[in-house]
C-alpha cells in the first residue's frame, strides 16, 4: 500500500475512532481539508469521542444502532502488528505461543479461507 496525502481528500474522510486515541484523531483531522465530509465511527461512542465529534464535525448527524450504554471491555488486550506479507503466519504463530495461557483468544482475519488455514 502507498501512503495517501490526506490533504488531497476532496470529498470525504472516514475515521474509525475505535482504533485511535485522541492524539491520533487530532493528527488525522489536522491533515485533511476543512471542507470535507467526515464520518467518525465508534462502536462504543465514549464521552471522549463524543467531545471530539462536537469539536471537529460541522452540523453532525448521529446514527445509533443498539444501546448507547455499550462500552469496551477493559479486560481485552488488543495487539496490532505490522509485518511483511510473507512473514504473517510465522509472526502470528510466534505471538500465539507467547500469549497462550489457557484463556480464549479472538483473532480477526480478512477472509474465511485465511481463518480456516490458520487452524
Amino acid at each position: 500500500l502507498s501512503p495517501v496525502c490526506l490533504g488531497s481528500l476532496r470529498r470525504a474522510a472516514s475515521i474509525n475512532a475505535e482504533y485511535m486515541g485522541e492524539p491520533q484523531i487530532r493528527k488525522v483531522v489536522s491533515q485533511i481539508r476543512p471542507d470535507r465530509q467526515t464520518l467518525l465511527r465508534s462502536a462504543t461512542w465514549p464521552r471522549s469521542i463524543q467531545s471530539l465529534a462536537r469539536e471537529f464535525l460541522n452540523d453532525p448527524i448521529q446514527v445509533n444502532i443498539g444501546s448507547l450504554d455499550a462500552s469496551a471491555n477493559k479486560n481485552v488486550t488488543q495487539i496490532i502488528g505490522v509485518v511483511a506479507k510473507n512473514r504473517k503466519m510465522d509472526s502470528f504463530y510466534k505471538l500465539l505461543g507467547q500469549i497462550m495461557d489457557g484463556g480464549r483468544i479472538l483473532v480477526f482475519t480478512g477472509t474465511k479461507r485465511l481463518a480456516d488455514n490458520s487452524r
